[in-house]
């Protein structure tokens, strides 16, 4: 696959309409360190997009592999006001609007891995990493990234050392870069902006539609071992709900790791 940068152009003009800063690199380290930066210096909002990452982030400080003009790495500044127990949700709600991207720009069905990857047959399509800074007494300045494998051969696959898929191989429309970010932009900025802690029910049973393991045996993984239980979805805060054998438990993004059981 010959590499093939974005139309800078179009993909600005998709920012500029949501009255967000444009911010585009051939390489940078991470497009959630470029946002970051900005707000710091500016208080803007923005739109943060590269071609490359040399120091690309996961959830836990894992590398994002980032090879040139091949994915999408972006990142999307945002101030929101909203409560402390409903902020877990966010990488739900942008979880979803990356779903509904897919759908609309390359007709592709993925699942959703909670709290923060997007799957396609049970391998990883996509990431998402949400950072923080305060902004005044009652919003957060919110830099939203996310990562999607867009044209992957099975060498980079593999490279990558978790079962990782590429959208050329889910997609039923021929596939352009630059229309999937820019529907990725579009799905971002309006779900995030539009959400609130009223819409969390129905964010709770739209998860449930696309969630990878509801009803699934699964294997947590804390800090302190290993639990057993069944997926049962989500809270109104986005926590986890674990059926094991000593009744109902709930887990935060932060303190676990989620897979499938051990067969």
């Amino acid at each position: 696959m010959v590499a093939v940068p974005f139309d800078q152009q179009l993909a600005e003009q998709a920012a500029r309409r949501h009255g967000l800063d444009w911010h585009y690199t051939q390489d940078t380290e991470s497009t959630n360190a470029d946002v970051l930066l900005h707000y710091d210096r500016h208080r803007r909002e923005l739109v943060a997009v590269s071609e490359a990452q040399s120091a690309g982030r996961g959830r836990r400080g894992r590398q994002w592999h980032s090879p040139p003009a091949r994915n999408i790495y972006c990142t999307v500044g945002l101030l929101k006001t909203l409560p402390a127990d409903r902020q877990g949700l966010l990488s739900i709600v942008t979880g979803l609007a990356l779903c509904r991207a897919l759908r609309r720009s390359a007709a592709a069905a993925v699942d959703l891995k909670w709290p923060n990857d997007l799957l396609f047959d049970g391998r990883k399509l996509g990431g998402i990493l949400i950072e923080s800074r305060p902004h005044d007494a009652a919003s957060i300045f919110f830099a939203i990234g996310f990562g999607l494998n867009l044209h992957m051969d099975e060498d980079a696959l593999d490279a990558i050392g978790q079962p990782a898929a590429s959208l050329d191989r889910a997609s039923k429309l021929p596939l352009d870069r630059t229309r999937v970010l820019i529907a990725a932009i579009d799905e971002v900025v309006d779900s995030i902006r539009g959400f609130d802690h009223a819409a969390s029910q129905g964010l709770v049973a739209e998860f449930e539609s696309v969630d990878a393991y509801h009803g699934q045996e699964v294997e947590v993984i804390t800090s302190s071992g290993r639990l057993h239980g069944v997926n049962r979805g989500i809270t109104d805060g986005g926590q986890l709900r674990l059926e094991t054998g000593q009744g109902l438990q709930l887990f935060s993004a932060a303190e676990i790791s989620l897979r499938p059981a051990r067969r």
